[in-house]
């Protein structure tokens, strides 16, 4: 841990990159764009810009960052741009939560609960000096300082395939066994980051939109559940008036999310070289979607555990 609060991850594994001058990728200047963009949204919140669409652009680009520079083998300052992103989730998650109180048209009190504490929030962030410091670590860790070829990306994407392919198995396997709210939590953070490489590979040779889309639909059930799951943690801390309507909405989430994991089997097929739907007809019990996950891994020589 450093004197931030920042934790110190393992060093890359990628340890050479050609250098190519004359055909730089297009993922390096796409970045360099992005971390402007980010710098930009920081100088807003900075000056008191502190409105839910500034904060969503901030973090939606630190992602962003932080997939291209695990796309190109930059583990350590990934995990620095997703720390970054974190220090604003608390944040996020209240405004999102007002938004959410006032089209469920929540008692003027519940509101006014969720604002104290969005305001409170903003001292605490402006008191630690989190803008400044995220802005730091921004301007110097969110590029790789070796931009990479065009040939050694389409290589690099298509082995990270093949690894996503295997860890999607494992959370995969564990939420269809046991589809609670941290099994389902660790598969939306898997799917996350590839989903994001996979927008970074939209417009190259190696595109595979079919697999953006599926994984989009994903990350929206799994991420609708997280949300609804702090929701509802927050009314019942807060003592909410709407505590009733928000454990509906909670309810419903949690079944769309528990159905979820069976209908994934495909994505194994699809990152490892062939598309298969995303949702079959009729959910499979989770004797056979075990099943189905084994012998796609085993269509392509990925490592799975036995039976």
């Amino acid at each position: 841990m450093n004197n931030a609060g920042y934790s110190q991850p393992a060093r890359s594994s990628v340890r050479s990159r050609p250098k190519d001058m004359r055909h730089l990728s297009a993922e390096d200047d796409r970045a360099a764009r992005y971390q402007t963009v980010a710098l930009h949204a920081l100088a807003k919140l900075s000056a008191g810009d502190v409105r839910p669409k500034t904060v969503h652009r901030l973090r939606t680009h630190l992602r962003r960052l932080q997939a291209y520079l695990e796309l190109v083998g930059e583990d350590r300052n990934a995990e620095i741009m997703a720390n970054c992103a974190s220090r604003l989730s608390s944040f996020r998650t209240l405004q999102v939560f007002e938004r959410y109180l006032t089209r469920l048209r929540a008692a003027p009190s519940d509101i006014r609960k969720v604002k104290d504490c969005i305001r409170k929030k903003r001292v605490k962030l402006d008191r630690s000096q989190v803008y400044l410091k995220i802005e730091r670590r921004v301007r110097r860790h969110a590029l790789s300082p070796t931009p990479a070829s065009p040939d050694w990306m389409a290589d690099r994407m298509e082995k990270l395939r093949r690894e996503h392919a295997e860890s999607l198995h494992e959370r995969i396997s564990e939420a269809t066994a046991n589809p609670r709210r941290k099994t389902l939590h660790a598969l939306r953070l898997k799917i996350k980051p590839i989903r994001y490489q996979e927008d970074w590979a939209l417009d190259q040779a190696y595109a595979r939109p079919e697999i953006v889309s599926r994984l989009k639909r994903a990350q929206s059930v799994l991420g609708d559940y997280e949300e609804r799951a702090q929701f509802r943690k927050l009314a019942r801390t807060l003592h909410l008036k709407s505590y009733a309507r928000i454990l509906k909405d909670w309810r419903r989430a949690k079944t769309r999310a528990r159905t979820l994991p069976a209908k994934l089997t495909g994505l194994i097929d699809a990152l490892a070289g062939r598309g298969l739907r995303l949702v079959e007809s009729g959910l499979p019990s989770n004797r056979t979607t075990s099943h189905e996950l084994r012998l796609a891994m085993a269509r392509y020589g990925v490592a799975h555990p036995p039976a």
